[in-house]
């Protein structure tokens, strides 16, 4: 039976959401940890951290503590926009914070994060026992047209948000072939993984570690129909993310790899569905790793990117 995890209903103006890489999680929510039934999906069965969630409207939220952002050096420092993710991070925008606090030395913050993300479907599933086989992690397989994903890269040296891809086709489980494309940010310009999602960290082993996405800007610019922002970042409509559509009953569901570095004791969590409920709602309440529900308030707007066929 999936966990749940209870959050303070709370408006963007209502308490601060500490954003420190990992010292502390005010104003986050802890949902359980990644050998938890109803969590785990695959991979290792001893890797040990435990997941937080947040979710909030962008208010001027300061960083505080000190952490280390994992980035490249000509990516935005904080929560400065770059070339390619302008509108990222702005006042108003619906934020989505994923957390993980490493249990122990054999949980490295220094790593890699892969996290797919299914619009509108219930297409990833934790197993049903911890070292189980049934689990639905894998985006060629159980992802649709539209879905997207993520590679969240944090070695030492630091990369940071290192590429998007969109699903261009289904995946095989629905009659697609699982064809992807790869977004890389920045592409033409000479800037490089320039995206609307941030990492924050601390420490390394039993260390931690904050994912910060910009919902709202992401459907800004990589949704559908959206125009070309220059540099070569103009792909078809069929390379773009689907719509996170709120008042529809769109959903969204994570598969999410995490890693040491070099690939090491890798395991697999699913997190989902989150419910995206009509953009009236005023407030932001109950967070749940099976009923994960937040209020949207996502401008229907679009996204140019662009194209490199180069694998996650």
């Amino acid at each position: 039976m999936p966990l749940s995890w209870d959050v303070t209903s709370r408006s963007a103006s209502a308490g601060p959401i500490v954003i420190d890489g990992g010292t502390s999680w005010g104003g986050w929510s802890l949902g359980g940890n990644s050998r938890d039934v109803g969590i785990w999906a695959g991979g290792s069965t001893t890797r040990d951290f435990d997941l937080y969630t947040t979710v909030f409207y962008f208010d001027n939220n300061a960083i505080t503590g000190s952490p280390v952002q994992v980035k490249t050096a000509s990516a935005p420092s904080g929560f400065n926009q770059g070339t390619f993710s302008q509108g990222a991070f702005t006042n108003g925008n619906l934020i989505l914070g994923i957390g993980l606090k490493m249990k122990d030395n054999n949980a490295s913050a220094i790593g890699q994060t892969f996290l797919n993300f299914g619009i509108g479907t219930n297409n990833y599933q934790a197993a049903s026992s911890l070292g189980g086989t049934d689990g639905r992690t894998d985006n060629t397989q159980w992802a649709h047209t539209g879905d997207f994903g993520m590679w969240m890269n944090a070695p030492s040296g630091g990369t940071g948000p290192s590429n998007l891809y969109a699903m261009t086709t289904n995946g095989t489980e629905y009659a697609g072939t699982g064809q992807y494309s790869n977004l890389p940010g920045g592409s033409g310009s000479g800037v490089s993984y320039d995206y609307a999602a941030r990492i924050f960290r601390q420490g390394d082993a039993g260390g931690s570690i904050q994912f910060l996405f910009d919902l709202t800007a992401m459907e800004d610019l990589y949704g559908p129909g959206s125009p070309s922002l220059g540099g070569g970042w103009n792909p078809t409509s069929s390379a773009r993310i689907g719509a996170i559509d709120p008042g529809t009953d769109s959903t969204l569901n994570l598969s999410m790899y995490n890693s040491n570095s070099g690939y090491r004791n890798g395991s697999t969590v699913v997190v989902g569905p989150i419910t995206v409920p009509e953009p009236s709602t005023a407030v932001l309440g109950v967070i749940a790793i099976g009923t994960l529900a937040f209020a949207a308030r996502l401008r229907m707007r679009t996204v140019t990117s662009s194209i490199d066929p180069v694998s996650l």
